[in-house]
């Protein structure tokens, strides 16, 4: 099971639709809307965004919507690969993951 160290990011047509599925106009910041999981740390930090977990993490900083993994979303995705009974896992992509905060939760 791949876990990602990246987010995707969406501009948002209805900037207050901040749920998944919700219409978009294009990509949010990022290259084509794709950040690393430090950029999107910063981003959150530089923005004052509000992350709010989830079955599917995402920070909320009007107009866009971004989707990454956490800390704890990817303690989950462990803990469901290990109860499946899974042989392993794997980051995708690492370098993204600085101060390794995701890699050694």
């Amino acid at each position: 099971m791949g876990l990602p160290l990246y987010g995707r990011s969406w501009e948002l047509k209805d900037p207050m639709a901040h749920v998944v599925g919700a219409p978009a106009v294009g990509s949010g910041p990022g290259e084509l809307g794709v950040m690393s999981y430090s950029e999107v740390e910063k981003f959150n930090r530089e923005n004052n965004a509000t992350v709010v977990y989830d079955s599917a993490t995402i920070s909320t900083p009007s107009p866009e919507l971004h989707g990454l993994g956490t800390m704890t979303s990817t303690t989950v995705k462990i803990l469901y690969a290990q109860a499946l009974g899974l042989r392993g896992y794997f980051f995708w992509a690492v370098d993204g993951d600085h101060e390794w905060k995701i890699s050694k939760a």
